[in-house]
């Protein structure tokens, strides 16, 4: 007898697949400029920033745009370099509400602002809008 998948805990949210592509053939692109120039007795910025855009495309394939624990509804942002560069929800004494077409944050304060998760996959922002959507359902305590 099998047993079902254990729960998930975090869902996370990756990025599109054309983000990680666009920066990976543009880094590409612009450190094969920049080694002509060097080629040529020039130099050229790209030397640096070619490296850096083609290893930012490489870690997005890997890296997630957002994670969202059910435990805690917290929403954590992070950078393509893994490290996380906003919270949302709980933590912060905010609320994520999905008013039908967007996921918004209400503050302590009662102002809303919109949460951009416009460079995720849409399947995986289906699944947060789903489990905040969820949550929503509960009454509060």
């Amino acid at each position: 007898m099998a047993y079902p998948p254990a729960p998930q805990h975090i869902v996370k949210v990756k990025y599109k697949t054309w983000a990680p592509i666009l920066f990976t053939v543009a880094g590409a692109l612009w450190l094969v400029v920049a080694l002509m120039n060097v080629l040529v007795g020039t130099f050229s910025i790209g030397i640096i920033t070619g490296p850096l855009f083609v290893l930012i495309g490489i870690l997005t394939f890997s890296q997630p745009l957002a994670s969202y624990e059910l435990a805690t509804g917290a929403l954590h942002m992070h950078s393509p370099l893994g490290f996380k560069t906003a919270t949302y929800g709980a933590p912060k004494g905010e609320r994520l509400w999905f008013d039908g077409t967007n996921l918004m944050r209400v503050m302590a304060d009662g102002r809303q602002k919109k949460v951009n998760l416009k460079a995720g996959r849409p399947e995986d922002v289906a699944q947060v809008v789903q489990a905040v959507a969820g949550a929503q359902q509960q009454p509060q305590q």
